[in-house]
């Protein structure tokens, strides 16, 4: 499927890009409407940064196409990836969660088409809207838990690497 340019999305198109995604795919439909009335679409080129680790996120954003690292700064090694967000998939949960600050730096590595949610305004609407926020909790939950048991995976491979690599250096 094609999508359209960002400034020809129009409200059902929003609607229908957030419920074709993994996120949206768990809402009602009347999170689902209630969520793109408040939706923008944003396009990235490679090296734009979502949300960058400490600062305050602005916004809430599921990616529609592309690829975003999350990137954070290792002592002794540098900036690692330490999980790439691929297609339905949420980037700036913390746009939602108090204190509302990134927890690493989120950055496009190809073009990105992401529907994203101001963090104020989504958070106005959570509050004012306890069936909304019913809806959505949830999934975003089942997102956080989601890269948790990614970034889990990838953290025992490199420590399983590591741990090869030093068995094998000492044999020599």
């Amino acid at each position: 499927m094609t999508l359209p340019a960002p400034s020809e999305f129009a409200g059902a198109d929003l609607a229908l890009a957030l419920s074709g995604s993994w996120f949206g795919a768990g809402l009602t439909p009347e999170a689902v409407t209630r969520l793109a009335a408040i939706a923008e679409v944003r396009d990235l080129v490679p090296g734009d940064v979502v949300v960058a680790e400490g600062q305050v996120a602005e916004t809430l954003g599921i990616v529609l196409s592309g690829r975003i690292a999350l990137r954070m700064l290792v002592p002794e090694r540098g900036t690692v990836t330490i999980l790439t967000v691929e297609p339905g998939d949420v980037v700036g949960w913390s746009a939602v969660v108090a204190p509302y600050r990134g927890t690493d730096d989120a950055v496009a590595i190809e073009p990105v088409r992401l529907l994203t949610f101001s963090g104020e305004r989504l958070r106005l609407l959570l509050r004012a809207d306890p069936l909304l926020a019913a809806s959505l909790y949830p999934r975003l939950l089942q997102s956080v838990g989601r890269r948790l048991a990614a970034t889990r995976m990838q953290l025992l491979d490199l420590f399983a690497r590591e741990e090869w690599v030093r068995s094998e250096t000492k044999q020599w």
